[in-house]
């Protein structure tokens, strides 16, 4: 599964289900009215299903019709009792369950449901059973909730209904009551009753399709291979599909999308199947499964989910209209499809035992995803998103309360916490650093050999760093363990000493931000490969640091004109250089890769971060930055600026406006809105950003005058406003808009389709006017929009309306969490890390504590806020003064 990488806040009914007709003894069975269900007598488990029974094999029957709420199913399972036992414990939720049995050698056991508590049904059987195998058959009735996006949910589509499902991590159990947990991998035969009208799909092709009275049919899937309960997936509605050719062992390629939306699938029609070749050499298998079709999904919580054979994405990242197909759709297409089709060998195929080892999935395929698109479109310099990627993880890590990659689960909570930046940003990271120190080629030696050894099952952390280790004839689990188990982010000093040979002292502790109470005594097994040049020549020398110190002899012949500390900036470390080493390194810093390039920056700003350099340095790089050609490096120039707004005193406002005129308002002129013909990328993609820097926060008027004209045009004409340029063109006249462009984007935002409006929306929030604001925030409480679509209409990053925002937020808490769906819940709690003040914190925390901590992933969502809060507020307290001394000579 891919999540987006920002915080969400911030961010008529069918006939019963027919039986399989199969040989099979009769089954008796009795209804058990509510009231004789014995809650009282039960304790229900509280994370895991007690080992008490175990499933075999599974069949399931559904009835679906996308336009209600109601659903029935038979689930038939073939089961093995493994001790003595009156209950069988099974994940539910929301699930009536009207008649069990359980048919044991030709005698059949009637047995009363009862669901004491939420995500559990227990099974009571009349008499102890015995160890032993039967069938267990369960009729029972659940909800689809429309627009939830978790279980079996709805979603309408241009006056058109259509019923998806979500299943990761624990939301099976909306769906069937089963065992619902990852290491019970079995083969499913599901049949689905569905309108006629309608297509059905699942994760298997179609083995039969018959009609049934009342305008229904019946649509019998093939059976699965094993697969956890949360890989189980299924689609109904008017779907177009779009054929997309097929894998090199014949297995359909498809795109399945909404009634009329064939011809805004041509990209993902183009970039599969290259993508999933590319797979399928790395892998040396062929793609483990019959079928593959990617499914455009209305509503959906996450990014996309791997479920093997129908693959299921966010509308906005398959569907694009030719005209609007930008550089940056085709990369996000292809990213977050490397992603999930990795996850067909990796997470589907050899499948994690337990929510601890989620990181085999997740870490495992964002790092495929980086490779495989690199090799695919090397042009797209992925190796840059890989180091600011590294970057971006790095911060999540730097908390004190940083999670390790791997660690316990205790709780639910604790499930929803392995799907973040740590275990999709480190984990990749760690993944990367560890095949560049024992080799590529190496690294796929056992990757290979851990997905053949567990093929069709589970696997743990153990069996995969074994496969690694003998591929690299080495036990690696001390380096594994150090950086999957253990949180933080190594900080390695370099300091070069040219007394005989050249050499490098080298120290370790745990990298600290400013304000941090974290322990900085601790230490890795720290691959270090440096890169240095001497005499016109480069070289590279390598060691493992294992103790706080240690040394690095040089193969230099004499004493390096400059040492890169961090080879090719891609190990998982920050680096502080000591004596002369930055200033020698910033003089040569041409010489360095791009890559390695946009990775020292990233270090500079980690320094400053920490205390270790002045603010006013890392701005004393911006005039040189912003002449550069590449868009990673003015970009990264244009995030050093852009970052320092919320220090600027007013006083200095006008000095800050002016610095950023002066130094990047001649490149947007010539740059100017509009793409010219035979334009290079780098161009293109730097519009936006540069674009929406001067005229937003340079303040340029001529810039907002052109950016208001063009929205108006844009508003009229889609065909006005070059695509990369639309949200840029809309933020900038918004921001400084009257009521009439938001009354007009309001208005268009309503007429929008789903995957449009959110560009209208964004633009709502970005009003500063606070009139405006107000009605901005007023509407994401009405039902006019999904607030998981409008949460950016209260608008906390916009030091303008910021204060306004919180108030409103504080006011209305409770009405925006009833609003969202309960995985974002957690995470309103950083609604306090954009104040960046620690003089009302024990206020805030009183005000949050009762409201977050109760939820599901609240306690440690509470406890990272109010920590990035305090960093946040030492940390301006800390730079500002740097940020001041560099704004009064503009």
């Amino acid at each position: 599964m891919r999540f987006p990488l920002v915080v969400a806040v911030l961010a008529a009914c069918g006939p019963s289900p027919k039986p399989v007709a199969t040989a099979k003894p009769p089954i008796v069975t009795a209804v058990v009215p509510p009231a004789t269900a014995p809650d009282a007598r039960l304790v229900a488990p509280e994370l895991r299903l007690p080992p008490l029974a175990r499933p075999l094999h599974n069949r399931v029957e559904l009835t679906i019709d996308p336009a209600t709420e109601d659903f029935t199913g038979t689930i038939t399972t073939e089961l093995e009792v493994l001790a003595k036992t009156k209950v069988i414990w099974l994940n539910g939720l929301e699930i009536t369950v009207d008649r069990a049995t359980l048919t044991v050698d030709g005698k059949a056991i009637s047995a009363v449901g009862s669901s004491p508590a939420t995500g559990y049904v227990a099974l009571v059987f009349p008499t102890e059973l015995a160890p032993g195998k039967g069938t267990l058959a369960i009729k029972y009735r659940g909800k689809m909730h429309k627009d939830d996006g978790d279980g079996i949910y709805t979603a309408k589509e241009a006056n058109e209904w259509y019923a998806f499902t979500q299943f990761e991590s624990t939301d099976a159990r909306q769906a069937f009551p089963t065992f619902d947990e990852p290491s019970y991998k079995v083969p499913w035969q599901l049949t689905l009753h569905t309108k006629k009208a309608l297509v059905a799909l699942s994760n298997t092709p179609i083995e039969s399709e018959t009609d049934e009275p009342g305008g229904m049919k019946v649509v019998r899937f093939a059976e699965t291979r094993p697969l956890p309960s949360y890989l189980v997936a299924f689609a109904v509605g008017p779907f177009d599909l779009v054929d997309a050719g097929k894998t090199r062992g014949g297995a359909p390629i498809r795109i399945v999308v909404p009634k009329g939306r064939s011809a805004d699938a041509a990209y993902p029609v183009i970039a599969t199947r290259p993508l999933l070749d590319l797979l399928e050499d790395y892998f040396g298998t062929p793609y483990p499964f019959p079928k593959l079709d990617i499914v455009a999904v209305s509503v959906f919580n996450a990014g996309a989910m791997e479920n093997p054979g129908l693959i299921t994405f966010k509308q906005g990242i398959v569907l694009s209209k030719p005209a609007e197909l930008t550089t940056e759709r085709q990369e996000r297409y292809a990213v977050t499809a490397a992603h999930e089709m990795a996850h067909q060998w990796f997470g589907d195929d050899v499948t994690l035992a337990w929510w601890d080892d989620t990181w085999l999935n997740e870490s495992f395929a964002s790092w495929a995803e980086s490779k495989i698109v690199a090799q695919w479109k090397p042009e797209w310099d992925s190796e840059v998103g890989m180091v600011e990627g590294k970057s971006r993880a790095m911060g999540s890590d730097s908390l004190d309360s940083a999670r390790a990659i791997r660690q316990p689960i205790e709780t639910t909570g604790d499930i929803l916490h392995a799907f973040d930046e740590i275990t999709y940003g480190k984990g990749e990271a760690v993944l990367r650093m560890i095949e560049g120190t024992i080799g590529a080629d190496v690294f796929q030696k056992g990757v290979r050999a851990y997905l053949r050894k567990h093929a069709g099952g589970n696997a743990t952390y153990t069996d995969f760093v074994s496969a690694i280790s003998e591929a690299a004839g080495r036990d690696l689990e001390p380096l594994f363990g150090a950086f999957v188990k253990q949180s933080g982010v190594p900080f390695v000093s370099v300091e070069l000493s040219c007394k005989g040979a050249p050499k490098l002292a080298l120290a370790q502790r745990r990298y600290v931000p400013t304000g941090s109470e974290i322990d900085a005594k601790r230490s890795w097994p720290v691959p270090v490969c440096v890169r240095w040049s001497a005499g016109g020549k480069t070289g590279r020398d390598c060691t493992v640091l294992g103790a706080e110190q240690g040394e690095l002899a040089l193969s230099a012949k004499s004493c390096p004109d400059w040492v890169l500390p961090n080879d090719g900036e891609l190990a998982y470390y920050r680096w502080l250089p000591k004596g002369d080493l930055m200033s020698k390194l910033l003089a040569h810093v041409k010489s360095l890769t791009l890559p390695e390039r946009v990775g020292v920056l990233g270090d500079v700003q980690a320094l400053v971060s920490s205390g270790d350099l002045q603010s006013g340095v890392a701005l004393g790089l911006v005039a040189e930055l912003a002449k550069e050609k590449s868009r990673h490096i003015v970009g990264a120039s244009i995030g050093i600026v852009a970052g320092i707004d919320d220090m600027v005193p007013d006083a200095l406002r006008p000095n800050y406006e002016r610095f950023i005129r002066k130094t990047y308002l001649g490149r947007a002129k010539e740059i100017g809105w509009k793409a010219r013909a035979g334009e290079g990328t780098d161009i293109k993609e730097l519009r936006p950003a540069l674009l929406g820097l001067v005229a937003g926060d340079g303040k340029d008027p001529e810039l907002i005058a052109a950016a208001t004209a063009l929205a108006w045009k844009w508003l009229d004409d889609h065909k006005a406003v070059d695509p990369e340029m639309v949200r840029t063109v809309l933020h900038v006249a918004a921001r400084y808009g009257d009521q009439k462009l938001f009354d007009r984007l309001h208005a268009d935002a309503k007429a929008a389709t789903r995957d449009e409006r959110g560009r209208y929306l964004s633009a709502m929030g970005a009003f500063a006017d606070p009139k405006i604001a107000k009605q901005a925030m007023a509407i994401s409480l009405t039902d006019e929009f999904e607030l998981r679509e409008g949460i950016g209409l209260i608008n906390f990053q916009d030091p303008r309306t910021r204060m306004q925002a919180f108030e409103f937020a504080k006011e209305h808490f409770d009405e925006i969490m009833a609003k969202l769906p309960p995985m974002f819940r957690p995470y309103m709690a950083y609604i306090v890390v954009p104040l960046c003040d620690t003089d009302k914190k024990a206020e805030l925390e009183a005000f949050l504590r009762p409201r977050i901590e109760k939820l599901d992933g609240g306690p440690l969502a509470l406890t990272q806020a109010l920590e990035q809060l305090s960093l946040c507020s030492a940390g301006r307290k800390a730079q500002t003064p740097g940020v001041v001394a560099f704004l009064k000579k503009q």
